[in-house]
């Protein structure tokens, strides 16, 4: 049996990159590698490692030299090679775009919108499945996540939807999927330290920083470490993909509660953000105006009444959001097939 520890860096406030890394392992090698890495660690007086506790002003051992960081991290990286089989990684550059627009859209629609931290998850697995169908590995592979992150709900939803669908999960290797307490899975602490080292390589990167790679990071990495950045468009375009969805289904409501929610929308955001729109679609203009002169607050997509909302047929729907008829035919195929179409992992 297969093991991935993942853990993900970068998700604070600001960030330039979010990355999420970790490590394949024999399921039987785990126990070994986290008895010998508590033990590491017990040398130096510590009980579990966390690399932001070396960040200064406010980590624990911000104060340690370079010597004291060295003489920790270097047997921990020996572990990390003697047992690991490969390290795989995922890094999104979070520019403007992702920061307000997406982030934005995940807030109000996350079982559509993915998260920074559902996109790197999906590319770790596929650069798992990669590495395990090169290398001759058998069987699934089950995941370990670390418990931090708020978004990690939708991400094992998506996982085990993936997992569900017969074409995907055998393809990728779906195994099962659970969320843990890094104290308790010191692997995971393994996981902390290459998407810590790759976020800051990502980070390094993106800031034009003068700075070399860090020694850790250059320690740290193996030349069959399956580490990749995400093509920013393709999130852009399952975000636009989402919103033309939303715009579909409002334009097959009957007037009345079209109307109430595009006055929902309107009146929701920022008099600037209105500007935008208004400058983009003329005639939203016009639907506000109305909305203030007949005092309509609007309503939202969710809290319509069953009866007036539009069939939800892909083959009436999809069309309308920009499919080709050779993309509404294999979904149709997939549902004739009872296949669940939201899943976090696609062939792309």
């Amino acid at each position: 049996m297969l093991k991935l520890f993942l853990d993900e860096s970068g998700t604070h406030e600001g960030s330039l990159v979010t990355a999420m890394a970790g490590y394949l392992i024999h399921s039987e090698a785990v126990i070994t590698l986290e008895s010998e890495w508590l033990s590491v660690l017990s040398q130096k007086g510590l009980d579990e490692l966390h690399m932001r506790e070396f960040v200064p002003p406010h980590g624990r051992y911000a104060g340690w030299n370079e010597t004291e960081k060295r003489a920790l991290l270097e047997p921990l990286i020996v572990l990390i090679h003697k047992y690991s089989l490969t390290g795989v990684g995922a890094a999104l550059e979070m520019d403007n775009f992702m920061h307000t627009v997406q982030a934005k859209a995940h807030t109000r629609a996350p079982e559509l919108i993915e998260s920074p931290y559902e996109w790197c998850l999906r590319y770790c697995s596929i650069q798992a499945a990669i590495f395990a169908d090169k290398n001759g590995l058998v069987g699934k592979i089950d995941y370990v996540l670390d418990a931090g992150n708020a978004n990690r709900h939708y991400a094992v939803e998506g996982f085990n939807k993936s997992r569900q669908n017969p074409g995907l999960g055998d393809r990728f290797r779906l195994g099962t999927i659970t969320v843990c307490d890094s104290k308790k899975v010191p692997a995971l602490q393994c996981a902390d330290l290459l998407a810590y080292e790759m976020y800051k390589e990502a980070d390094r990167k993106l800031s034009e920083s003068p700075r070399s790679t860090r020694k850790s990071f250059m320690k740290l990495f193996r030349e069959n470490d399956r580490l990749v950045t995400i093509d920013g468009e393709i999130v852009r375009k399952q975000l636009y993909r989402g919103y033309n969805t939303i715009q579909a289904i409002i334009s097959l409501l009957p007037p009345k509660e079209k109307f109430q929610v595009r006055c929902y929308g309107l009146r929701s955001i920022t008099a600037e953000q209105r500007e935008l729109i208004f400058k983009a679609i003329p005639a939203y203009r016009r639907i506000y105006d109305l909305c203030l002169a007949t005092g309509e607050m609007g309503v939202r997509l969710c809290d319509l009444p069953p009866e007036v909302l539009p069939t939800d047929d892909p083959a009436v729907l999809l069309p309308l959001i920009g499919f080709s008829p050779e993309e509404v035919q294999e979904v149709l195929g997939r549902q004739k097939n009872k296949n669940p179409n939201n899943t976090i992992l696609t062939t792309e």
